[in-house]
């Protein structure tokens, strides 16, 4: 059976097919490392039936919140894409809505496939589709993998409507030092963390859209990252910290990964620090694109808030 013809959603001939999926993109080192990571994370799915690298209660958690924001943002027949659509499984119960996905994993593109979705395989930095093509974009668990983040929201920003609406998840305020470990099996994992003012700093003053909705996600005991006060007395005391979390937080801590799954959401937002960050972005309708500063140009905005660059 012959591939759809696509030929008006994408900006160029795909380089070749597999199992109907068009390609976009030549493998490389950054590919194969990802490539490993999917097949590791369908083998352990298999096995398990669990995700190796997240506890199920909390990544259905992190993804209802999000399908909870499309259903607020999207109208029914709006074309929808999921970059890094990974299983599909954030849009496979939006039969209402004209679904694309793109990923760098056939692994992961053929489950995505089976569910109804149109995919292809490319890199964000090899976005194929045409421009302003999407009314809805949501980008999760993606942009604290990308090797040039501006360059890969660029193109995001790229095939989505004016006025239309970027999801965005991401990691919040990620401890990154466990990515520097030389035993990690990965080359390339997570690069940066995020927070809601660098969020609104990235897409609001770089790329001139506008930030409508922050929404915090993912709040786990099992995550360790517990929200707690030292007495007063203690508080800003650096000597007190081991003796503190050896003795009061590491038990806590300890306590509650046990009976995570059973806390209610409520009790666990009191307690815990949220996982992960959810902005919606609206694109506006002179959203700027990566090269729209020349270097003298940036020289200029720099001289009129101080010292020039040189």
């Amino acid at each position: 059976m012959e591939p759809l013809d696509d030929t008006y959603i994408y900006l160029k001939i795909p380089m070749s097919y597999q199992d109907k999926v068009p390609i976009f993109s030549e493998r490389n080192e950054y590919v194969r490392n990802y490539e490993r990571l999917a097949r590791d994370h369908m083998e352990a799915q298999r096995r398990t039936g669990q995700n190796p690298w997240i506890e199920e209660c909390l990544w259905l958690e992190m993804e209802t919140s999000t399908a909870d924001l499309i259903r607020k943002y999207a109208a029914p027949s709006q074309r929808i894409l999921d970059v890094g659509v990974g299983l599909g499984r954030l849009l496979e119960d939006f039969s209402n809505l004209d679904r694309y996905g793109v990923d760098i994993s056939f692994d992961y593109l053929r489950v995505a496939q089976e569910k109804g979705i149109r995919v292809c395989y490319a890199l964000i930095e090899d976005m194929p589709y045409v421009e302003k093509f999407f009314d809805i974009v949501v980008c999760t668990d993606v942009l604290e993998h990308v090797l040039d983040l501006n360059l890969a929201c660029c193109k995001i920003l790229s095939v989505l409507k004016d006025d239309g609406t970027l999801i965005v998840r991401v990691p919040y305020r990620e401890e990154l030092k466990p990515y520097l470990d030389e035993s990690l099996a990965y080359e390339y994992a997570h690069f940066r963390n995020f927070d809601e003012h660098s969020l609104r700093l990235l897409f609001e003053k770089i790329f001139g859209c506008r930030v409508v909705e922050t929404v915090f996600t993912g709040y786990s005991a099992a995550g360790l990252r517990l929200r707690y006060k030292l007495p007063g007395p203690l508080r800003g005391s650096v000597k007190s910290m081991p003796r503190v979390a050896s003795t009061v937080i590491r038990p806590i801590k300890k306590a509650l990964k046990g009976i995570n799954s059973c806390l209610p959401q409520g009790i666990r937002k009191i307690l815990c620090y949220p996982t992960e960050i959810i902005v919606v972005v609206k694109k506006r309708e002179k959203t700027r694109n990566r090269n729209e500063f020349t270097q003298s140009e940036i020289f200029t905005v720099t001289s009129n808030h101080g010292e020039t660059m040189k």
